[in-house]
């Protein structure tokens, strides 16, 4: 079903991408929710609690979760990729520059996502899928000019070029490789560079090189551990599918709303 390059960019998410993630109990530690062992136990449980909650309720309404996935993870790219404000013009840019990424790649390569799609929801149909992205993309297209219009005069050289590269990514590449390249060089480079600052007049480099490579390396064991469980009842090529996808679904949403709803809005960042 893959090639090589498929195979190159799971292995880049996995390798890359999941682990800006891993700065997660650092995050907590700045805002003071992981000061001591008790406090660390229970924001560890409660993230393991959220992610595990969204593994069974994908494997109980896969259609639903996805949908919501999808939703959830414009938002998130598009905030990461822009500054933030408690305002209704940071959450059209985080729309639309979200959506890129989300309705770009799904409706440039149609036969290839919803191929990925099936397998995330068990070869079920996929229509409700596309209708609710459809539904999506035309209020993306209607919102367009007002993004344009309302932060025209802040459009930075590099933000441009940034927003072409991807663009030239995704119509020149798989699907794949283009989310590959995405949320591996651009959404968690872009995490990882506006986080680090406040990180470090908080905590020592130290603790976080530490926290960083517990949370890395532990995620990597049971996504292995997950992946050879899986590959038992199914072929390899859909395993790693069900692993990553549904893996970054159950670690977005705590992740999410610690990074999103918590740090950034605490730090303006």
């Amino acid at each position: 079903m893959f090639g090589i390059l498929d195979y190159i960019s799971l292995f880049l998410i996995f390798i890359f991408g999941v682990p800006h993630g891993a700065f997660d109990a650092s995050i907590a530690l700045t805002l003071g929710y992981y000061k001591n062992l008790i406090s660390k136990l229970f924001f560890i449980l409660i993230y393991l609690f959220l992610a595990l909650t969204v593994a069974l309720i994908w494997y109980l309404l896969p259609q639903f979760t996805l949908i919501i996935f999808l939703l959830i993870s414009i938002f998130h790219f598009g905030l990461g990729d822009i500054s933030w404000s408690k305002s209704y013009k940071c959450l059209l840019s985080a729309y639309i520059n979200g959506g890129i990424v989300i309705f770009g790649i799904s409706f440039v390569h149609h036969n290839e996502v919803n191929l990925i799609y099936q397998i995330l929801l068990n070869n079920n149909n996929t229509d409700n899928i596309w209708m609710i992205l459809k539904y999506g993309l035309l209020l993306w297209l209607i919102s367009l000019p007002f993004h344009f219009y309302l932060n025209l005069d802040e459009f930075k050289k590099t933000y441009i070029i940034r927003i072409i590269a991807l663009s030239l990514i995704i119509f020149t590449t798989n699907a794949i490789f283009a989310f590959s390249f995405y949320f591996c060089f651009i959404h968690s480079f872009n995490h990882v560079k506006r986080i680090l600052p406040s990180l470090r007049n908080n905590l020592s480099d130290k603790n976080i090189k530490n926290m960083f490579l517990f949370f890395t390396i532990l995620t990597w064991v049971l996504g292995f551990l997950i992946l050879t469980y899986l590959n038992y009842n199914s072929s390899l090529d859909h395993s790693i599918i069900k692993v990553t996808f549904i893996g970054l679904a159950a670690l977005t949403f705590p992740h999410m709303i610690l990074v999103d709803l918590y740090f950034r809005p605490s730090l303006k960042i």
